[in-house]
C-alpha cells in the first residue's frame, strides 16, 4: 500500500500543471489554441472575469491582463521580475515597448479613426467639419476623448498627458469639444457595437473606433472594388496586453518560458492577428499575415506605432483619472441638457 501511494504521489508530481489566467471567449480560445500548438505542454488554461482579487491564492504562474493591471501586479505586488531565466530565448524582434518588467506584452489593440470614403483623415480634420461634414461619434467618457481633443489642437503625442495635467490643458479639450457641439452632433457612445452601428448606418461621418472593430468592418463591408470606410493609425491610442508572471513560475520556469515563447512566436503572433485582428508585437510575423489583413492592424509597419501612436498612460490616469471623469461628466451633462456649460 505504501508503494503504490508513493507511486500515486510521483505520478501527480510528474504532471503537475502550470496554470495560465486569461479571459472568456474569443481572447482566451486563441491563447488556449496557441498553446496547444506545442504537445503535451503541461498547461491548465483557465479563465477569470478581470476582476480577480487573490492573484497569489489561484496558484497561477501566468496572468493575462491589460498594461494598467500589469503596472499595479508589478508595483504592488505578487508580480515577479522578468528573470533572465524566462527572458532567454524571447524573439530580438518585438517591438520595445513589448517587454515589461514582470513579463510580456504580447498583442496590441488601438482607438483610431474610421470614417467614410469622403471624412477626416486626422484627429484635428474630426474637428473640422467646415471640409468634413456630418457628425461625430465619440466613447461616452473622458479616457480617449479627451486625448483625442488636446490632439486634435495640435498638441504631439508625447506632450498630450503632460498637457492633460494642467488645468490649462484641459480647459483646452473641453474647449475643443465645446467648438465641435457648436458645429455638428456628437453622439456619444457606450459600446463600440453602437459606434458601429452609427458608422455603417450613415449617422455620423466618423468615430473613434476601437482598432478590433474598425478591422472587422473593413473585412465584412468592403468589396474587392469598394470600400465604405476608410481608417486613420495617425495618433492611434494605443494599450498593449500583457502575460505577467506570478509567484508560482518559480516551481516551473521552463515551462512559463515554452509559454511565452509560443505565444511571441511568428506563428502564435500570425494565429493572434488571425483571431482577434489585434496588432502582434513581434516584427517577424508579417509575411504570414495575408496583405488584405496587415494594415488593418494597429502594429503593421506602416503604420510606425512607435513613432506616430500615443501609448494609454494608465498610470496618469490612476492619478488624474476620477477628478477628469468628473468633470467631463458634468461638461457632457451640461450640452445633452441643452444647458450652457460651465467650466470645471
Amino acid at each position: 500500500m505504501i508503494v503504490i501511494a508513493l507511486a500515486c504521489v510521483l505520478s501527480s508530481a510528474a504532471q503537475a500543471q502550470t496554470k495560465l489566467l486569461t479571459y472568456e471567449g474569443q481572447w482566451g480560445n486563441a491563447l488556449e489554441e496557441i498553446i496547444a500548438l506545442t504537445p503535451d505542454l503541461p498547461v491548465t488554461v483557465e479563465r477569470y472575469d478581470a476582476t480577480l482579487l487573490d492573484v497569489t491564492a489561484s496558484g497561477a504562474s501566468l496572468i493575462d491582463v491589460e498594461t494598467g493591471a500589469a503596472n499595479h501586479l508589478c508595483d504592488e505586488g505578487p508580480g515577479q521580475s522578468l528573470s533572465a531565466g524566462l527572458a532567454d530565448g524571447l524573439p530580438d524582434t518585438l517591438m520595445p515597448e513589448a517587454i515589461h518588467a514582470c513579463g510580456v506584452g504580447y498583442l496590441v489593440t488601438s482607438l483610431l479613426l474610421a470614417a467614410g470614403t469622403d471624412g477626416p483623415d486626422s484627429w484635428t480634420a474630426f474637428f473640422d467639419t467646415d471640409t468634413h461634414p456630418g457628425a461625430r461619434a465619440l466613447p461616452r467618457g473622458a479616457r480617449g476623448t479627451l486625448e483625442i481633443a488636446v490632439l486634435s489642437s495640435g498638441v504631439a503625442p508625447e506632450q498630450v498627458y503632460s498637457t492633460l495635467a494642467t488645468a490649462d490643458g484641459k480647459a483646452t479639450a473641453l474647449a475643443r469639444l465645446d467648438a465641435l457641439f457648436a458645429q455638428t452632433q456628437i453622439v456619444f457612445w457606450d459600446t463600440p457595437d453602437d459606434a458601429v452601428a452609427l458608422l455603417r448606418a450613415g449617422a455620423v461621418s466618423a468615430a473613434a473606433l476601437p482598432s478590433v472593430h474598425a478591422a472587422q468592418i473593413m473585412l465584412e463591408d468592403s468589396s474587392a472594388t469598394d470600400a465604405p470606410f476608410k481608417l486613420s493609425f495617425d495618433a492611434q491610442i494605443y494599450r498593449i496586453q500583457h502575460l505577467v508572471v506570478l509567484p508560482a513560475a518559480a516551481s516551473d520556469t521552463e515551462t512559463v518560458r515554452a509559454v511565452v515563447r509560443r505565444v511571441l512566436s511568428s506563428q502564435g503572433q500570425a494565429m493572434l492577428a488571425d483571431q482577434l485582428l489585434a496588432g502582434p508585437v513581434n516584427r517577424d510575423v508579417w509575411p504570414d499575415i495575408p496583405a488584405g489583413v496587415a494594415p488593418l492592424l494597429p502594429t503593421a509597419p506602416v503604420h510606425d506605432i512607435s513613432n506616430t501612436g500615443l501609448a494609454d498612460d494608465t498610470d496618469f490616469w490612476l492619478v488624474h483619472g476620477e477628478g477628469l471623469e468628473r468633470d467631463f461628466g458634468r461638461w457632457l451633462d451640461a450640452h445633452e441638457s441643452g444647458q450652457t456649460p460651465v467650466s470645471p
